[in-house]
């Protein structure tokens, strides 16, 4: 091969080498580009959705519409004031700070980030009952008639409205996952008959046990950790939960405080399970039996007027899975809460006089 035939060749390779680095540089501009815009597309969607406040701009009549004439039949369960009952904050997203007043039938309820809604549900003899019948991991709108027995729902995922005609004046209602599919289930304590009456979401079946004996508190809650809750009541007159474990059936108790406590279960120690744990209105003192542990704490918050208001609240200075002790004070409408991460508190004005308090994971940033 001749010298220049040589020179020619290494020619035509420095001129591929350098097309082919010059390509490749254009198509590292190019991806670079595309990260940025989308990058950019990002932050403003996410800058948007949390400056965004949310409010409902059109609400149904505060009474439920009555049930077509035409709807399918539901079982009637004939039983007798209510109590809302503790929905398993640690086996759901974060709770947010809300409200439920009887006099208009008005839902109030704030986030961590500010941003607030208000929805009109019900009359003044309603109970509220929310949680998260359909499964989408938000909160339901729902309350619960005990005149007719009728459950009022307003399904988050797709606005659509369910009725359950369910129990009767006099019944507690108790709802919670006791099948572990994920949803609320339709559920009263009939303390007339001492029954538990269970309309469950995964397959649309009753079941229904005796558990509990005069004046006791439903309490129901996932203290075996199997994924359901569990029939459960608090026994003032001997200061003692009772609980009908759903993993075996057996039934255990454990005593804690004194009469005149009230309950408050919650996952206190974050560990998946309910924690029995009492608050004293005499003095404001908070009782917490740890599952995880065997260990039990006492910390002090509240005055004899307020409503303890145990749930899992966030925000960006408490992050962790772990129920928080709080009270809702009605004379102020002020939120107090102690961030379980820290011990640092938190306080939110929101409610008034007259109003129930309801945190629940109502999640209004989705």
């Amino acid at each position: 091969m001749s010298r220049n035939t040589r020179k020619r060749r290494i020619g035509e390779q420095s001129e591929r080498v350098s097309i082919f680095a010059s390509a490749k540089a254009n198509r590292a501009l190019i991806v670079v580009a595309i990260l940025a815009v989308v990058t950019l597309g990002w932050a403003a969607i996410a800058n948007r959705r949390n400056s965004t406040i949310v409010s409902t701009s059109t609400a149904p009549p505060s009474t439920p519409p009555p049930m077509p004439a035409n709807a399918p039949a539901r079982e009637y369960v004939h039983a007798g004031s209510a109590l809302i009952s503790t929905v398993e904050p640690f086996r759901v997203p974060p709770n947010d700070v809300a409200v439920w007043r009887p006099s208009s039938g008005m839902f109030y309820i704030i986030n961590s980030q500010g941003e607030w809604t208000s929805y009109e549900w019900g009359i003044s003899s309603d109970t509220p009952a929310p949680g998260d019948y359909d499964g989408d991991g938000k909160t339901d709108f729902c309350v619960f008639r005990p005149s007719t027995g009728v459950w009022y729902i307003v399904n988050s995922s797709n606005g659509a409205v369910q009725y359950d005609t369910y129990g009767t004046t006099g019944d507690k209602p108790v709802p919670a996952d006791y099948d572990g599919d994920g949803r609320s289930d339709v559920a009263i304590w009939r303390q007339s008959n001492l029954t538990w009456y269970v309309h469950k979401s995964s397959d649309g079946g009753y079941t229904s046990g005796v558990f509990g004996i005069a004046n006791d508190i439903p309490a129901p809650g996932d203290y075996d950790g199997d994924g359901r809750s569990d029939a459960a009541v608090w026994r003032d007159s001997t200061a003692t939960f009772w609980v009908l474990k759903s993993s075996n059936g057996q039934t255990i108790s454990y005593s804690i405080g004194q009469t005149g406590d009230k309950p408050v279960i919650g996952d206190y120690d974050g560990d998946g399970k309910a924690d029995y744990a009492v608050w004293r209105p005499s003095n404001g003192y908070w009782l917490v039996y740890r599952s995880s542990d065997g260990g039990v704490s006492t910390t002090q918050l509240g005055t004899s007027t307020d409503i303890p208001v145990p749930a899992r609240y966030t925000d960006s200075l408490d992050t962790d899975a772990k129920t928080d002790i709080a009270v809702w004070r009605p004379s102020t409408g002020v939120w107090y809460i102690l961030r379980s991460s820290n011990a640092q508190m938190r306080y939110t004005q929101w409610g008034i006089d007259g109003d129930i308090p309801v945190p629940a994971a109502w999640r209004l940033d989705l």
